[in-house]
């Protein structure tokens, strides 16, 4: 089991360049990647990504890959804008005469100004570079999916626990079960003798047919059908926590249809025990399903 979130980062270098590559995701439907990435390193971000998709399959996450080319490498070149410089020299002028400021520019003023002097990077990148770039990626991918997994662990003993609770309070729904349909017993022979007449075109009601009703009534307000799904739900669900890949996707079924069934119980309830285990039961479902949504 793997958790969606998940940070993992991993910095190298060698004498030519030091590269910093951070993994950051949180939970997302579907895998969304995102790749920030120095523009000398475009043409690698299909197969870093092609290689992300074979470990990650949900989630939204955010790749970081920072460049530094250190100062004894071939960079480049510096490139002046000359122009530029002259269109600053002359606005520099202008300024100092409408403020009445007799003050002289210097060199120093002009090259400061953005866009004067620019370095050009050599995007041409050696091999040892693009080795030191997918070998730094994949570390950093290891480190974020250890994380994950230390995750998943965490909210597999968690799922585990409130599981193992959640059969309690079934449990004791089904012992109540027994004197719930013995109440609702007693109210539908009182409701249905009150309502029927005891003779009907002179002749005396069935007590067959009294009894009938009763048994309709009291198979529509039964609740072993609902126990009986919860019990296979929670078996599936606690085999799916169990396997080695685990899809969050299928716990979250399972926890909307373990959620349906406790509130169809709770619609039929009429006694206060069952009632309270209902409420009870409906808290630990809705504190597994904020779990699954962090599962891949």
């Amino acid at each position: 089991m793997k958790s969606m979130t998940g940070f993992g980062n991993f910095r190298t270098q060698n004498n030519e360049v030091s590269i910093e590559v951070s993994i950051r995701a949180v939970n997302g439907r579907f895998l969304e990647t995102r790749f920030h990435l120095p523009r000398g390193y475009f043409p690698f971000e299909a197969e870093l990504k092609k290689k992300f998709s074979s470990t990650v399959i949900r989630g939204t996450v955010d790749v970081y890959i920072a460049r530094k080319v250190k100062s004894n490498s071939s960079i480049g070149k510096v490139v002046i804008n000359t122009k530029l410089a002259q269109e600053y020299m002359k606005a520099f002028k202008k300024l100092s005469v409408d403020l009445r400021i007799n003050e002289h520019v210097r060199l120093e003023q002009i090259s400061k100004q953005p866009d004067v002097i620019q370095i050009e990077e050599n995007e041409s990148l050696s091999s040892n570079e693009v080795s030191l770039l997918k070998k730094t990626f994949d570390a950093a991918l290891k480190k974020f999916d250890g994380e994950r997994v230390r995750e998943g662990l965490a909210l597999k003993k968690d799922l585990q626990k409130n599981l193992k609770d959640l059969q309690k309070h079934i449990h004791k729904v089904s012992k109540l079960r027994d004197e719930a349909n013995k109440l609702l017993q007693e109210r539908f022979e009182s409701k249905v003798k009150a309502r029927l007449p005891k003779e009907v075109a002179g002749q005396a009601m069935d007590p067959q047919r009294i009894s009938q009703e009763i048994v309709i009534q009291l198979e529509k307000a039964d609740i072993n059908e609902e126990i009986t799904r919860l019990t296979e739900h929670i078996k599936n669900f606690d085999k799916l926590v169990e396997l080695p890949v685990v899809e969050g996707k299928k716990l979250d079924f399972y926890t909307q249809e373990l959620l349906r069934e406790v509130n169809t119980i709770g619609s039929k309830s009429q006694v206060a025990g069952i009632t309270e285990a209902v409420v009870e039961a409906k808290t630990l479902i809705e504190r597994i399903r904020e779990q699954v949504q962090n599962i891949e």
